[in-house]
Order: C-alpha cells, then sequence, then structure tokens
C-alpha cells in the first residue's frame, strides 16, 4: 500500500467523525436556535411554584375509622308528637318510639318535635307553619296560644291578657284525650267533630296521622307505647263542643283560592244582596226561621259567630271561606234550609268569594 493510499484512508477514518459531529451540532443550533423546546419558539420566564400551606382539615377517616351518616327513622308526624306526650313532654330529655320499618328509635323535641310547629311546608306542600296564626304575641295571636317554643306550648291556650297558664293542649300526658290531638287527627283526611284538621287548608289527601317524615334515628332502648285510642277518630262524645271551638262547616275541605285574592267591599256588598240576604237577611243582621235545625233559624252574619271574628285578616277570610267553599248542612234533625256550597259547586267564582268574604268582614268591624 503506497503512501497515498494511507492519506485517503486515514483522511477518511478522521474525516466522516468530524462531518458527523459538525452535522449534528449544526443540526441542533439551526433547529433550536436558543430555545430549549426545538420548537423555534422562545419560551417565557415561569414563575416559580409558591410553598404550598400545609392543609387543616383533617384527613378523611378509611376503613374501621369512617363513621357513616346516623339513619332517620321514619314516622307519621302526629305519632311523633304523640310519642313526646306520652313520655312526658320533656324539652331536652330523649323519647323513643318505634317506626314505621318497626325499629327502635329515639328522638328530641328540640330537634325533632318543634319543626312540626316552626316550618312551613310539612303537613302538606304550600302548609303554613303554625306559629304563623299562633307565635310569641299571646295577645295577638290565635286562641290566645304560642307554638312557637317548648315554654309557649306547654303554657296552653286561651292565654288571656297574656296570663302565664291558659288551657292545657297536651291531655296531661294523655295523647287520646290531649286537645292537640283532636285539632290535629282527621281520620281519613275527613273529620267526624265539629271542626276541620289543622293546619288550615289541610288537604283530604294527607293521612289521618299526619304526613311520615324523617326524625331521630334507630336505637332508642324501650319504646312508648300509644294508646289504641291516640290512632283512633274521636267520637263527638270525646270531644264536646268548648270555648275553644272555632265554629266550622258540616261538610270537610280546605280553604280555597279566594283567600289569597284582594275582596271588593263594594262589589261584595251586590253578592250578597243577590245570594245571603234571602237567608241572612238584610245586611246579615237576622236570618230567617229554618225548621228542623237546632237554632230554629239561619244564623245571623252581623254580628257573626265570634269564634270565627280574628284581628287577623288572612284567618277571618279563611274562617268564612270555608263554609261558602264547601257548604254546611245546620246541626238538627231535619233542618229546611242548608248552605249551599257556593265553591264546590262552581256557583261562585274565587273571586266572587273574596269580594263576599270582604263584604262581611266589613260588617263585623
Amino acid at each position: 500500500m503506497n503512501d497515498s493510499t494511507k492519506k485517503i484512508i486515514f483522511a477518511v477514518l478522521v474525516g466522516l467523525p468530524t462531518l458527523l459531529v459538525v452535522w449534528i451540532f449544526a443540526l441542533y443550533f439551526f433547529g433550536c436556535g436558543s430555545t430549549n423546546s426545538c420548537s423555534g419558539i422562545p419560551q417565557p420566564n415561569l414563575t416559580p411554584i409558591p410553598t404550598l400551606l400545609p392543609a387543616t382539615l383533617p384527613a378523611p377517616k378509611v376503613g374501621a375509622e369512617a363513621v357513616a351518616a346516623a339513619p332517620k327513622c321514619q314516622i307519621a308526624a302526629l305519632n311523633l308528637i304523640g310519642a313526646w306526650v306520652t313520655a312526658g313532654f320533656s324539652e331536652n330529655t330523649a323519647f323513643s318510639f318505634t317506626d314505621l320499618k318497626g325499629r327502635n328509635c329515639s328522638a328530641t323535641f328540640k330537634d325533632d318535635v318543634q319543626k312540626l310547629f316552626i316550618s312551613p311546608n310539612i303537613w302538606y306542600d304550600g302548609a303554613p307553619a303554625c306559629i304563623t296564626c299562633h307565635y310569641s304575641d299571646v295577645a295577638k295571636a290565635t286562641k290566645n296560644m304560642d307554638l312557637s317554643s317548648y315554654t309557649g306550648i306547654l303554657a296552653g291556650s286561651n292565654r288571656l291578657n297574656a296570663a302565664p297558664k291558659g288551657t292545657d293542649i297536651l291531655g296531661g300526658g294523655k295523647w287520646a284525650d290531649a286537645l292537640l290531638h283532636k285539632m290535629l287527627f282527621a281520620p281519613d283526611g275527613k273529620t267526624e267533630i265539629a271542626r276541620p284538621p289543622m293546619p288550615l287548608g289541610r288537604p283530604a289527601t294527607v293521612p289521618a296521622d299526619g304526613p311520615v317524615i324523617n326524625a331521630g334515628s334507630p336505637g332508642g332502648g324501650e319504646t312508648v307505647a300509644l294508646p289504641a285510642s291516640a290512632t283512633q277518630a274521636p267520637t263527638p262524645e270525646a270531644t264536646p263542643a268548648t270555648t275553644e271551638d272555632v265554629a266550622r262547616p258540616s261538610n270537610p275541605g280546605g280553604s280555597g283560592d279566594a283567600i289569597s285574592l284582594t275582596g271588593d267591599v263594594a262589589v261584595g256588598e251586590q253578592i250578597f244582596i243577590a245570594r245571603c240576604v234571602p237567608c241572612h237577611g238584610d245586611q246579615g243582621k237576622q236570618g230567617i226561621p229554618n225548621p228542623g235545625s237546632d237554632d230554629g233559624s239561619v244564623p245571623a252574619l252581623n254580628p257573626i259567630d265570634s269564634t270565627l271574628v280574628s284581628p287577623d285578616y288572612l284567618i277571618f277570610a279563611t274562617n268564612l271561606d270555608l263554609f261558602i267553599e264547601h257548604g254546611s248542612t245546620p246541626a238538627g234533625p231535619s233542618p229546611v234550609i242548608v248552605m249551599p256550597a257556593w265553591g264546590d259547586q262552581k256557583l261562585l267564582s274565587p273571586q266572587e268569594i273574596a269580594d263576599a268574604i270582604a263584604y262581611v268582614i266589613s260588617l263585623n268591624k
């Protein structure tokens, strides 16, 4: 091998690696330039990630340490109140009951019972809270009764001149005899006594013992048994008329749309003349004779039955609306005259009923 061949071989062996290194360098430099992404696009200056503060919430527990949400028991609203009353109606001590699934459960007045008096939409959709009418200012509250607090409930009704104690509504712990039970119980959504079920406007679809609610929690030891009469319809003999009774029509049903409308007294007077005067007399001052009724005549509306009157216009209007909507048959062996169901029979529109109510209320101011 001559010198020329050796030089060529040496040049190739040295030159090829050198060219390779130069090619790779050129590829990187011209492709990436001064960037570090090889995209040709300069990258912005990045802000350092700040140091994260340590979390303050406790770590969630898992496995055996995890605590499941306490399940609620299910019971009819009226039976929950009954269990509380039967157990001694304590404000703070838990009481026991058996729920609809047969579980022994416990509840308290503050957590479970009180909401039945102070919360709306419990007894039926759209139901007002009991304290809408029965609030702490007993001088103005309906029946001078306060259902907004434990103390008010125990003080009872008819607390004239804001007396600290009125008529017991808890039956002294005998739920079947309690006035509160008689006012709330409605067998088959109807009433067998001289007043409709409370709260006012309660539809006939609401069960006799009220709606089923979630209350208390499973585990309560020995349960309190309610007397059988607490879930049976009270008879007229067991609920004689008292001064606490508000006059009610014989026909069941809640209030209608009229009580949500504004009545026109002048229009109501014309409706009254056409529809009501024939039986109740001019300006409602004297009703005509009604043979076969206990009273012997159609009731006067001016002045009207005092139990229907209320300083609260809505309550007064509701008391009248129940008669006008559903009609009523007077007490007696065979009354000749009965009040028509002006609303149910579509004899008067809701607005006409509202107008007539406004006029009757104006007669009794």
